[in-house]
């Protein structure tokens, strides 16, 4: 039994989630291989599109928001005789003979551009592999409506109307939720990871994710906690790959908040806090509700993301706040003990992490597996 795992790299979260499946599957004796879906149109077409999505993510946040309302708005996106679609389709060829030839039983994609190319593929080839397409926002994405997976997978059944009413078929649906790591399932301690991170033992810490990427306005956020967070307390910004916020983060000196490059410990640091700041992006803030953290939301950049931050808000896994508020609802969740662990407590209610466990048994069923 063979799985390829399609991703994209436009940004960390869509490699985090075939890291997740890719556990799952190979605890379950499949042999699994994971590869970039962009690539299978061009290794010029990859590089072009995640560098000016990072690009437009970090530095126009508006424009990104502006084109995903754009496009959510046209309902030609989720035809497949739609520009969109017809491009990326391009790929399903070259796709077509990496599955052959790797003796593939099932393809998964986590992003919706190779699932496009897989519906593509899907039309024209009789015996195509089960094909399983994994959502990674709390919404129906512009363009997933185009897809035709055997099985789609949504992060909660809440959304199957909003999937189904998109053109997904209702029987191909599973409410497995967003993978995660079986690191963010283990039960963690504070104190542990605080030494771990050469952090102080004592006092309230604020950590903020702006995303494997780095966006948001982190700068001014940081030098605000840095002047009216209480003596003993910290905060630290984990910047991601983004080496100019942490380089522009250092030049400021402060004295209270640490900037924190690229890293691998980022349950460390769920652990470690006692407010979690995020942008709401659908895998880290599933990661967090996993892990069990007090979670605040500022939607910096829109799109699926205001989406996200809807859906958590409104189930009570998470508070928000405007992206200009974000030192001042930081501070004022800080202290609040009660609101922080009506947050945790509705996390640990609905969050069991075991999303890809539920996937790969599908997906294996459905090979006869």
């Amino acid at each position: 039994m063979r799985v390829l795992i399609l991703t994209c790299n436009t940004g960390g979260g869509h490699n985090a989630v075939a890291a997740a499946l890719k556990e799952s599957f190979e605890s379950r004796g499949a042999g699994c291989d994971v590869m970039d879906g962009l690539g299978f149109i061009s290794k010029k077409a990859s590089k072009f599109v995640s560098k000016w999505h990072t690009r437009f993510y970090r530095r126009y946040p508006e424009l990104y928001k502006a084109g995903y309302m754009s496009a959510e708005k046209d309902q030609g996106m989720d035809r497949r005789d739609g520009p969109v679609y017809r491009y990326i389709a391009r790929g399903a060829r070259r796709l077509g003979r990496t599955i052959c030839a790797g003796g593939y039983n099932a393809v998964v994609c986590v992003h919706v551009i190779p699932a496009m190319m897989m519906t593509a593929l899907k039309q024209s080839w009789r015996d195509c592999p089960v094909f399983c397409f994994v959502a990674t926002d709390y919404t129906c994405s512009p363009t997933v409506g185009a897809c035709t997976p055997d099985i789609c997978v949504i992060p909660h059944e809440e959304l199957t109307e909003e999937f189904v009413a998109c053109g997904i078929d209702r029987e191909s649906i599973l409410p497995a939720g967003i993978p995660v790591r079986r690191v963010f399932r283990e039960q963690g301690d504070r104190a542990a990871a605080r030494k771990a991170l050469g952090l102080p033992a004592e006092g309230r810490h604020i950590v903020l994710m702006s995303g494997s990427i780095g966006c948001g306005p982190m700068g001014d956020v940081a030098e605000e906690l840095d002047i009216r967070l209480e003596k003993g307390n910290f905060a630290s910004v984990l910047c991601g790959s983004n080496k100019q916020m942490r380089y522009a983060l250092e030049l400021r000196h402060l004295c209270r908040v640490e900037a924190v490059g690229f890293t691998t410990q980022v349950a460390l640091y769920m652990d470690s806090a006692d407010v979690l700041v995020s942008k709401p992006g659908g895998i880290s803030i599933t990661e967090a509700g996993t892990r069990g953290v007090p979670l605040l939301l500022a939607d910096m950049v829109g799109g699926c993301e205001t989406r996200n931050q809807e859906f958590f808000t409104a189930h009570g896994w998470a508070e928000s706040c405007p992206p200009a508020d974000m030192a001042a609802a930081a501070l004022k969740l800080l202290p609040d003990e009660k609101r922080r662990q009506d947050v945790v407590s509705a996390q640990h209610r609905d969050f069991d992490g075991l999303a890809a466990e539920r996937i790969a048994e599908a997906v294996l069923a459905r090979c006869g597996k």
